[in-house]
C-alpha cells in the first residue's frame, strides 16, 4: 500500500514543530488537498516613477518592449502582466498613495483593503492568517503614508519590519527572546531525528524538496544570525542618535523575501504584504552611493540635476531588482506539479505614477504569476481609457473566490486579466501644426516628456512632419497644467515663446486642451 502524508505534517523536535513544502507523498492523503493552495503577495513600491523611462512605448498585448525601468524583470517577462492606464483621481497625496494600492480610492476609508478581504477568504486554515511587512519606521508627520493593509473597519494594520521577530513568529513558536534562541539552536538540529525518519519515507522527487527546504532554512537562519551579530558592539544610549539609514538594509530586504519565501511554500501562511519603504519614504540609500533622501529625488522636476535623477532611477531600480529577487526565489520551490510563483499572484506596483506631479494616471501595475492558472501571464495590457484600480482590486479578488458586488464605490470589474477581451489603447490620427504670432506660439501635437538624463524637466510637442516644439516651463505651469497627465497624447497648447538655437521653445503655458477631450480634473487624491 502506498504511503502517504498528511498536509498539516510538521517536523516535531525539542520545544519546535516545522512546517513542511507540499511532497508527493502528500497526494492522495486524506485532509491533504490535491490542489495546490492560492497564495497572495502584494509588494508596494514608495513615491511613484520617473515616467518617461518606467512606462512602456508603443506596444501591444502580445508584442512590447519592456521599459528601461523594467528590464530587471526581463528574464520573468512570460511569468508577467504588465498593466497600463489605471488611475484616474486627479492628484495624489502621499498618504492616500498608499490607501489606494489596496483600497481602490483614497476615500474608501471604512473597508478592509484587498489583502486582507482574500486572507478572510484563503487564510482561515494556515497558522498565520496574513503578513503585513515592512521595511521602514513610522512616518509620524502622515501617519497615513505608513501602512497599505487595512482591517474590516478601514483601520491600519501594524506592520513588522524585523525578519528575525517574522521567522520566530512563523518557525519558532514565538522564542523571540535572543538568549533563548541561541540556547536551542537550529531548527534543523531540534528536528533532525524527525527529519531523518521522514527521509527515509520519501523518494527521489521528494527528497530533492526536502533538500532544498532545509538548505533554504539553513541559510536563512544564518543570515538573520549574521544580521544579528552586526549589532553587537555596546552603545551608549544617553548618546544615542537615530541613524538617518537603515544598516544591512539590502540583506534585511533580501532576509525578507527568504521568510516570505518559506511561509508561501511550507503553507504557513497564504498572504503577505509588503512595503518596501512608506509613501513620502525618507530613506537614504547610502549603500548605492546616494546621499539625498528618496522623497527629496523623487521630485526631479523641481529638483532637477542630472545627478538627482541619476540617484532616482538607481533608487527605483533597486526596487525592480528586489522584485526580480522575489520572484526568482518562488520560482525557484516546486510546489505540486508547477512551482511556488504559479500557484501565486504577486501584485507589484504604486499609488500614484508621476513622482513629481504625484498625478494618478498610468500608475505603475504589474502582476506576476498565474494564480494557478486563472492570469494569464506573458502580455501588456493598456486600456484605452483610466481605469481606478478598484476594477483591478475587484478582478483579482474573483479569482481567489471572493464575490463583491463592489469595491471602493465600483461595480465593474476589470477585463482581460484571464486573456478575455478588453477595450484595448489604440493611437488615434489627428493633424498636427505650429504657428507663431508675435511670439505667441500655437502648436498641436503629441506631447512626450524627453527620457534623456539631461532634460529631466523638458517636455516636447512632436508634429506628425518629425519637427518638435520644445516646452521648458517653470514647476508652477507644469504642476497646473498637469503636463504629466497629457504626456503622450494629442495637445493643443498656446504659450509665451521664441526661437533658440533652431528650436522653437515654449517658456510659459497660457492655455492647454486635449485634442481628444481628455482632462485630468483638478481635485485632489
Amino acid at each position: 500500500m502506498r504511503q502517504t502524508l498528511n498536509r498539516r505534517t510538521c517536523l516535531r523536535g525539542l520545544g519546535t514543530s516545522l512546517p513542511l513544502p507540499f511532497l508527493g507523498l502528500m497526494e492522495g492523503a486524506s485532509n491533504s488537498s490535491n490542489t495546490p493552495p492560492l497564495r497572495f503577495v502584494s509588494l508596494f513600491k514608495p513615491n511613484g516613477v520617473h515616467t518617461p523611462s518606467w512606462n512602456v512605448s508603443g506596444g501591444t498585448y502580445d508584442s512590447y518592449h519592456m521599459s528601461p525601468l523594467m528590464e530587471p524583470l526581463a528574464k520573468h517577462k512570460k511569468d508577467l502582466l504588465v498593466i497600463d492606464q489605471l488611475g484616474d483621481f486627479g492628484f495624489s497625496a502621499h498618504k492616500d498613495a498608499t490607501r489606494r494600492f489596496m483600497c481602490g480610492h483614497h476615500k474608501n476609508t471604512k473597508s478592509a483593503s484587498l489583502d486582507q478581504i482574500i486572507a478572510d477568504k484563503i487564510g482561515r486554515t494556515t497558522p498565520v492568517r496574513s503578513l503585513e511587512l515592512t521595511t521602514e519606521g513610522l512616518f509620524p508627520n502622515q501617519i497615513g503614508c505608513s501602512y497599505i493593509s487595512y482591517d474590516q473597519n478601514g483601520k491600519p494594520i501594524p506592520r513588522s519590519s524585523d525578519p528575525q521577530m517574522v521567522f520566530d513568529q512563523l518557525f519558532r513558536n514565538d522564542m523571540t527572546h535572543p538568549q533563548k534562541r541561541k540556547k536551542m539552536g537550529s531548527l534543523l538540529d531540534r528536528v533532525r531525528s524527525d527529519a531523518k525518519s521522514l527521509e527515509r519515507k520519501v523518494g527521489r522527487d521528494d527528497h530533492h524538496i526536502l533538500d532544498q527546504y532545509f538548505t533554504v532554512l539553513r541559510q536563512t537562519e544564518k543570515k538573520l544570525d549574521s544580521l544579528n551579530s552586526s549589532t553587537k558592539p555596546k552603545i551608549d544610549f544617553d548618546q544615542l542618535e537615530r541613524p538617518l539609514a537603515t544598516q544591512d538594509f539590502d540583506q534585511r530586504v533580501e532576509s525578507m523575501f527568504d521568510v516570505i519565501s518559506m511561509a508561501l511554500w511550507t503553507d504557513s501562511t497564504r498572504c503577505a504584504s509588503y512595503m518596501l519603504g512608506n509613501s513620502n519614504s525618507r530613506l537614504v540609500f547610502d549603500f548605492l552611493g546616494i546621499q539625498e533622501q528618496h522623497h527629496y529625488l523623487s521630485h526631479y522636476f523641481r529638483n532637477f540635476t542630472r545627478k538627482n535623477l541619476e540617484s532616482l532611477l538607481k533608487i527605483t531600480n533597486w526596487h525592480m531588482e528586489k522584485f526580480d529577487s522575489l520572484l526568482t526565489k518562488m520560482k525557484s520551490f516546486k510546489d505540486h506539479h508547477g512551482t511556488l510563483l504559479d500557484h501565486s499572484l504577486v501584485l507589484f506596483g504604486s499609488g500614484m505614477g508621476h513622482s513629481d506631479n504625484h498625478t494618478v494616471q498610468r500608475v505603475p501595475t504589474i502582476l506576476a504569476g498565474k494564480a494557478g492558472g486563472k492570469i494569464k501571464t506573458g502580455h501588456y495590457i493598456r486600456y484605452a481609457e483610466n481605469q481606478p484600480l478598484n476594477r483591478l482590486h475587484l478582478a483579482i479578488m474573483k479569482n481567489f473566490g471572493v464575490e463583491k458586488d463592489q469595491f471602493a464605490s465600483d461595480e465593474k470589474a476589470l477585463t482581460g486579466l484571464s486573456g478575455e477581451p478588453f477595450h484595448e489603447y489604440k493611437e488615434k490620427p489627428f493633424d498636427s501644426w505650429m504657428k507663431n504670432n508675435n511670439n505667441l506660439i500655437t502648436v498641436q501635437g503629441r506631447l512626450r516628456q524627453s527620457a534623456k538624463l539631461d532634460e529631466g524637466n523638458t517636455i516636447y510637442a512632436d508634429l506628425n512632419d518629425g519637427r518638435s516644439v520644445k516646452i521648458q516651463v517653470k514647476f508652477r505651469d507644469f504642476h497646473d497644467f498637469n503636463l504629466p497627465y497629457h504626456n503622450g497624447t494629442a495637445v493643443n497648447i498656446e504659450g509665451e515663446g521664441k526661437l533658440i538655437n533652431n528650436q522653437w521653445t515654449i517658456h510659459k503655458i497660457k492655455n492647454l486642451k486635449s485634442i481628444f477631450g481628455h482632462a485630468p480634473g483638478k481635485k485632489g487624491g
